[in-house]
């Protein structure tokens, strides 16, 4: 149960960490968590869109239940057998 709880105070933390949009000399962008004149880069502005969003799938509507696959009928090898 402590543990539980300590995992849940730490949650909001995560969730509010800081990230950094950085370039460096050939022009090319690093996202980070560290700030970007301790990296040695130069900031590159603010993040426009930080919320990532997963659309919903559809929930497949049901479809009517097929009757069980019927056995396949004897092979002449089968019907000599019996």
């Amino acid at each position: 149960m402590r543990l539980l709880l300590t995992l849940l105070a730490a949650l909001p933390a995560a969730a509010l960490a800081q990230t950094y949009k950085c370039v460096d000399a050939q022009k090319r962008i690093t996202y980070s968590n560290t700030a970007c004149d301790k990296q040695g880069l130069k900031d590159a502005g603010p993040i426009a869109d930080r919320i990532m969003t997963v659309p919903a799938t559809e929930v497949p509507k049901s479809t009517p239940r097929r009757e069980p696959a019927k056995a396949a009928p004897p092979t002449p090898m089968e019907k000599l057998e019996k």
